[in-house]
């Protein structure tokens, strides 16, 4: 084990981790992970892409913030000292590790402040866990960078204390790794791109295909600006719809029902919702129709419209009635601009 004088988060610190195959890295070769495909990887190692920026994710910035609290519960519980550090195998410098903590028997600490969901799962499956199955991998890569035989994976909670597993090497999985990222590196160095899950990994048209998806792409776009417009119209044209709705209903006074001018207006009142929570928390016994009633809501009124074919009220015929009607258009022109 060799170890290497950076400091974690430098810039300094993300090139060596791009160079090389890491303890995170181990799972995606393994195809165990899942968050991020060997393509992707590749794609980041050879400069195609960058590496995603987690750092405002919520769960990320937790395990961040907490993992000094974790590293000195652990130490406490065991009158150990944990020293963060990057390291390199002496064997093959390509596999490499930025250990949580690394004890003073030169054994590696991971340590994971996970969430409540992921820390109620861990303690209920324990091994068989999702998080627990996941780190595996990686506290089996950091005993092949550091030459160790056991290492400790720890989960810490701020209220709960610590759930640790001890891990000893597992040849035959560091068999797997090993191959694993010779093959992958020998892809890095050459840019020869690994085949892509299509699940998962990124669609980017190539060929023949890339004018076909840039002509479709620039329609779309042309008519979701237009689409845009136009719902932004509508919402214009429906608040002035509602405007004139209210005038008529202002008109209307208590009156329910209305048909004049091809517009037809039907007021109703729908039933307030019960509370069933507080009838049945004050209510012994059986329920009663009338029962509902004392627990039911204030009615709400409700308004139907309708845009007839005829500006003539139905079945009226009173000339006075329609006689205002004889200079109203039957086709309305639109007042929008």
């Amino acid at each position: 084990m060799k170890i290497v004088n950076l400091s974690q988060g430098e810039e300094a610190w993300l090139e060596w981790r791009k160079a090389g195959i890491t303890a995170t890295d181990a799972a995606i070769l393994l195809d165990l992970s899942p968050y991020k495909t060997r393509w992707r990887l590749w794609a980041e190692k050879v400069g195609f892409a960058r590496e995603v920026d987690l750092s405002l994710n919520p769960l990320v910035r937790h395990g961040r913030e907490n993992e000094d609290k974790a590293r000195r519960a652990y130490e406490e519980a065991h009158g150990d000292m944990l020293l963060p550090v990057c390291v390199e195998s002496s064997v093959n410098p390509l596999m490499r590790a930025s250990l949580d903590g690394l004890d003073l028997n030169n054994q590696p600490v991971e340590l994971k402040c996970p969430s409540d969901t992921v820390w109620q799962e861990v303690c209920r499956l324990g091994t068989q866990s999702a998080a627990y199955q996941l780190y595996y991998v990686q506290v089996q890569h950091q005993l092949l960078v550091t030459g160790a035989q056991r290492g400790t994976l720890v989960f810490w909670h701020a209220e709960h204390g610590m759930n640790e597993f001890v891990i000893t090497l597992d040849k035959a999985l560091l068999k797997r790794l090993i191959q694993a990222a010779a093959q992958f590196w020998q892809q890095v160095l050459n840019r020869n791109e690994p085949d892509k899950d299509p699940k998962r990994d990124l669609f980017i048209p190539e060929g023949d295909t890339v004018n076909e998806w840039i002509y479709a792409a620039e329609q779309y776009r042309l008519f979701d600006s237009e689409l845009q417009e136009l719902k932004a119209r509508m919402d214009a044209l429906k608040a002035k719809q509602g405007e004139c709705l209210e005038t008529m209903k202002g008109l209307m006074g208590e009156y329910h029902h209305a048909d004049y001018c091809g517009v037809m207006i039907t007021r109703f009142y729908v039933r307030g919702k019960v509370d069933y929570d507080k009838l049945l928390a004050e209510k012994a016994g059986d329920v009663e129709e009338t029962d509902l009633d004392k627990y039911r809501g204030k009615p709400s009124e409700r308004c139907r419209v309708t845009v007839t074919d005829s500006l003539a009220p139905r079945n009226i015929v009173e000339a006075s009635v329609l006689a205002p009607l004889d200079a109203v258009p039957q086709e309305v022109e639109s007042a929008y601009f």
